[in-house]
């Protein structure tokens, strides 16, 4: 080897590390596209997620509402059932009771 050699092969062997270097990063590069294609995927599915809930959220009220509107009419429905049923039998009762005083009355 030649002393004049040596700088080429230097040079040469700086510009193949620089080379690789480069290659390396170009798929550093690649690697960082690839993460930020699926970043903003699971993003995607993530808002896509979020708009699922907030149905889910929505119909869940809904339900809430309408239980407790159920509810409501079936206690409203509970009481005219129990006061029908003490006016039948007040009206049961008070007949014969009253027909039986109805004479001592008159007298």
């Amino acid at each position: 080897m030649q002393a004049s050699d040596f700088p080429e092969t230097f040079q040469q062997q700086v510009l193949s590390e620089l080379r690789q270097i480069n290659q390396r990063l170009d798929h550093i590069e690649g690697d960082f596209a690839n993460l930020e294609t699926k970043f903003n995927g699971l993003e995607t599915k993530f808002n896509g997620l979020e708009t699922k809930f907030n149905g889910l959220d929505n119909k869940l009220n809904n339900l809430d509402y309408k239980f407790d509107t159920y509810r409501n009419a079936s206690d409203q429905l509970v009481r005219l059932a129990t006061t029908i049923i003490i006016a039948a039998a007040s009206v049961v009762i008070l007949s014969p009771l009253l027909q039986s005083v109805a004479p001592i009355i008159n007298y």
